[in-house]
């Protein structure tokens, strides 16, 4: 890639960004419905020809950045390797991660929470944190389990994933003043202290 290709991948990118955090805080602050191309562009300070180079329409530019932040979360997820539940290194934790990965792109998840624009990609968001949830609790609870629990470990893991996303969606709406390993340490203690008996797991919480 030449000088003059790399200013304009620069460029390109650097557009994108501009009608990426207009559309975000647009949605914020008016909801997805209300918002219309000129409102992006007036925001971004660019013009409607400079967005149509880039994008089909509103929901295209909406798509590409929560297909984005999906993409890398299912990477960073799929990056873990085994940890100690509770009182172990939270850097493999996935559970952290995802709380990590949601505090450093809270406007989005906040878009993503409240189904703005009716997108797959919101499902997308979803579906990953449910996947990541059932490799937890297949890849990293046998060690701590006493005996088999009455309830399929599926059916287990699709309500962690619920109680996930919920405490997400409070922990936003409500401005709570964790970080995302503070969030994600809190998450786990509520929701082990809850359900070790059911799990029947043997730890201390």
């Amino acid at each position: 890639m030449n000088n003059k290709e790399i200013k304009l991948d620069r460029r390109t990118s650097r557009t994108r960004r501009q009608l990426r955090n207009a559309l975000m805080d647009l949605i914020l602050e008016r909801g997805y419905n209300a918002v219309t191309v000129e409102d992006i562009t007036d925001r971004a300070d660019l013009g409607r020809t400079t967005f149509y180079l880039h994008y089909r329409d509103k929901e295209g530019l909406l798509i590409e950045s929560l297909e984005a932040i999906a993409e890398d979360l299912k990477k960073q997820v799929e990056n873990v390797a085994g940890f100690k539940l509770i009182t172990g290194e939270i850097d493999t934790n996935p559970v952290a991660i995802v709380f990590r990965h949601v505090n450093e792109n809270r406007d989005l998840y906040r878009i993503i929470l409240k189904g703005e624009g009716g997108s797959k990609a919101s499902s997308r968001i979803r579906e990953i944190i449910e996947e990541a949830s059932t490799e937890f609790f297949q890849r990293h609870l046998s060690n701590y389990v006493s005996k088999p629990s009455q309830f399929p470990r599926g059916l287990v893991a699709g309500y962690f994933a619920g109680a996930m996303l919920g405490f997400i969606n409070l922990w936003l709406e409500k401005e709570l003043p964790y970080t995302g390993d503070e969030a994600a340490d809190h998450f786990m203690i509520l929701f082990f202290r809850g359900a070790a008996r059911v799990l029947n797991l043997s730890i201390e919480v």
